[in-house]
């Protein structure tokens, strides 16, 4: 039986996005057992722009060549890919189970069966995702494998959190709940929120009434944030003039996940689709369609003296990264 490793990009990607990434490989690998390495990626201004060029011109960026020359011949890899490559690279060999988080493109799928035809299976965390490529490649071996939020942020049915602020905002601001947040501000200038501003090439944290407070970049600080807020908004990506970015896909995120364990009433926007009706969004947040239905959720969360805690507590029970570790299992018991 082939022995197993996880590829991770800790070394080289310090981004905070990627942050939870590298949470879920701890994970799997405290639980299955098995080590993590980093990827082949090659170091360097000068080695890089060298494989970009072989990339643009021979679809190649020989990184795979650390797998094929590896001591181990018997070992396999799961990495975590965060965008699909339409190049041969050390992710889409035969010695590698990619975990793809991000697909925006329809038009890209053809790479799937150019690059990634050797790979032992392919982990898609997109329900949508999942479906729109089984149809459209049917001769590669597609698992769905949703993502999910890292037992280390359990939520206990009595565990609480001091709430400093009404709302925080995290994340790219959903144009439409922005608005009616303006406009319910006007009619309720008590509200206090923090929301995420860019400046000269950073983001940092504006507090409505105090000005700028903070960055809150590590993914302790931005837990904690979270954590002080009483309500939060929640919009999946590809709505709301956001659809060219993400090639019309509508997947739900982790940070719904994320926002739920910080004990938020949340507010939110989405699209139904198979995504959604998997993470059953309607059950948690139904989806805000016109400022009065925006109005009336926001009173409610304002003015409820009891925050969703249990019903939170009992949902998220289902989407844990040890629930998805069991596909796992079963992924490597059968290939």
């Amino acid at each position: 039986m082939d022995q197993y490793s996880i590829y991770t990009d800790r070394h080289f990607y310090k981004w905070p996005s990627n942050h939870i990434i590298y949470e879920w490989e701890d994970e799997i690998s405290n639980q299955l057992k098995i080590p993590i390495h980093n990827t082949p990626y090659i170091r360097g201004m000068i080695p890089r722009k060298v494989s970009g060029l072989f990339r643009r011109i021979i679809h190649n960026d020989y990184t795979d060549l650390t797998i094929k020359n590896g001591v181990n011949k018997n070992m396999r890899y799961l990495y975590f890919e965060s965008r699909l490559k339409n190049f041969r690279s050390f992710s889409n060999g035969e010695k590698v189970i990619p975990i793809i988080i991000d697909f925006w493109s329809k038009e890209i799928a053809y790479s799937i069966n150019k690059y990634y035809k050797n790979c032992p299976c392919i982990l898609i965390s997109s329900l949508e995702v999942f479906n729109f490529l089984k149809e459209s490649n049917g001769n590669l071996k597609f698992i769905h494998y949703p993502l999910s939020l890292p037992d280390k942020y359990h939520l206990k049915p009595n565990q609480t959190f001091k709430k400093h602020y009404d709302i925080v905002l995290v994340g790219r601001k959903n144009p439409l709940l922005w608005k009616y947040l303006t406009n319910y501000e006007l009619t309720h200038p008590e509200i206090e929120y923090l929301y995420q501003e860019l400046q000269n090439g950073e983001l940092y944290y504006r507090n409505n009434k105090k000005g700028i407070v903070g960055k809150y970049q590590s993914r302790e600080k931005y837990i904690n944030l979270i954590r002080s807020a009483k309500i939060s908004f929640y919009s999946t990506p590809g709505i709301d003039g956001d659809e060219k970015r993400t090639g019309g896909f509508r997947p739900v995120t982790p940070r719904f996940l994320e926002l739920l364990s910080a004990d938020c009433h949340v507010i939110a926007r989405y699209q139904q689709n198979e995504e959604s009706e998997f993470y059953q969004l309607d059950s948690i947040c139904p989806s805000v369609n016109s400022y009065e239905e925006f109005e009336k959720q926001m009173d409610f969360a304002m003015n409820s003296n009891k925050l969703p805690i249990k019903r939170n507590s009992d949902y998220l029970l289902k989407h844990y990264t040890s629930t998805r570790i069991d596909i796992l299992k079963k992924v490597l018991n059968t290939i």
